[in-house]
């Protein structure tokens, strides 16, 4: 503790007598250092983050239940939905009808009957509009026209990537129509069944599922399909919290309504190669918050290293008055200390009182998702951990080299 008391008053007087401009600027280049760790495997992950949070938001919610292999259809639908309704910490929930079809947009405009016909096969989803509305928030995915409306017919929503027209910059995308925009009218054929419907909106949601299919209304699609039998191809569920999809999942499976359809939380229904994905951006952002570190100690290094070979007679005069040379040391070691923490408290300032906030309010606008700032406070400890013990190093190992040389050849100025 003497060692400690000697040297920390040694590395506090250290500090007092550097040139101010000089501090600033170490700190700065280990705010730097910090904001370089934490932000940018924080942005690599959140480019994957952000299509989770698109996915969960307006595709899967926090509860799905999905068809059982071999199953086109949830089992017992209208009762599974009822059951899910009598939960209190259920917010909405939204069935979903899904069946095979095609869409015709030139048939009107074609007058050599030899012609190629403009036409695609999709999915044609059956919504209902205020349930996908509480869920969802759907209207908020529309690029242009507007919304389904409840109890409305003849009316549908096609997906962005059905467009040829923001389809221009995807050349593997060959099947889209040409020059449709809402008010018009195209013809969708579902087996033998064939009707016109008004384009209403189009759909442009950063979620694959949703821009590669076509929308209407669910009543109006059993019709055209002839399906009365009420069951459903997804129901997407919206809770309070997270945790009450959780409880809610293991209610209907212990109800037994996991023999009538795969009951998933929306963490289990994720792909496995998006999470994938994510651990492999969060490897190549340590990778570049490495180099950020070795360029930071080797900063501190050079700094401590000519501050204690300026300090050469001091150090040697320290020694010949009986000050311990691991007090020596510990001083420079304080002042490198002094420099990680003030520059890691001011990096943590900036990401979680500016950085975090501002990427939620303004994700950055990726072709396939809305990149956010993912910065857990756990793995954020961690790296300033790694940070600090490297800097400590590197302020320690300068002034060691410094310390060990004889007492009076320092103090004499001779090598």
């Amino acid at each position: 503790m003497e060692i400690f008391r000697v040297g920390l008053l040694l590395g506090v007087r250290q500090i007092q007598r550097t040139n101010r401009w000089t501090t600033i600027l170490i700190i700065f280049v280990m705010m730097l250092t910090f904001l370089n760790l934490v932000a940018v495997s924080g942005i690599l992950v959140g480019l994957i983050a952000g299509a989770e949070r698109g996915v969960q938001e307006k595709l899967i919610g926090d509860l799905v239940i999905t068809p059982l292999e071999n199953e086109d259809y949830v089992l017992r639908s209208p009762l599974l939905i009822n059951t899910i309704k009598s939960d209190p910490s259920v917010l909405g929930v939204a069935p979903r009808l899904d069946i095979p079809a095609r869409i015709e947009a030139n048939y009107r405009t074609r007058r050599n009957l030899s012609a190629e016909r403009d036409i695609t096969s999709t999915r044609i989803v059956g919504i209902d509009p205020t349930a996908e509305e509480i869920v969802g928030g759907f209207s908020r995915n529309l690029a242009e026209g507007e919304p389904l409306v409840p109890g409305e017919e003849g009316y549908i929503l096609i997906g962005a990537m059905m467009i040829d027209r923001y389809t221009e910059d995807f050349p593997d995308i060959a099947s889209s129509l040409t020059d449709v925009f809402p008010g018009d009218t195209v013809r969708v054929t579902i087996g033998n069944a064939t009707k016109e419907f008004v384009v209403k909106g189009i759909v442009d949601a950063k979620v694959a599922e949703l821009t590669s299919s076509v929308f209407m209304s669910q009543s109006e699609l059993r019709r055209l399909a002839g399906r009365n039998d009420h069951n459903v191809s997804r129901i997407s569920v919206r809770t309070e919290r997270l945790e009450n999809a959780t409880a809610l999942q293991a209610r209907l499976k212990g109800l037994g309504f996991d023999a009538d359809g795969k009951i998933q939380t929306f963490d289990e229904a994720l792909p496995k190669f998006i999470q994938d994905i994510k651990n492999t951006f969060n490897i190549l952002g340590a990778f570049i918050g490495a180099v950020g570190i070795i360029v930071a100690s080797i900063t501190i290094f050079i700094i401590i290293f000519i501050n204690a070979l300026s300090r050469r007679r001091q150090i040697g005069i320290l020694k010949g008055i009986g000050i311990d040379r691991r007090a020596i040391e510990m001083a420079y070691v304080m002042q490198a200390a002094f420099y990680v923490l003030i520059g890691s408290a001011l990096g943590a300032l900036v990401i979680y009182g500016f950085l975090v906030g501002y990427f939620d309010r303004n994700p950055i606008d990726f072709p396939f998702s809305d990149g956010i700032l993912v910065a857990e406070p756990l793995d954020t400890f961690n790296r300033f951990i790694i940070l600090f013990v490297v800097t400590l190093a590197a302020g320690f190992v300068p002034a060691w080299l410094i310390v060990k040389q004889n007492t009076l050849n320092a103090i004499l100025g001779r090598k």
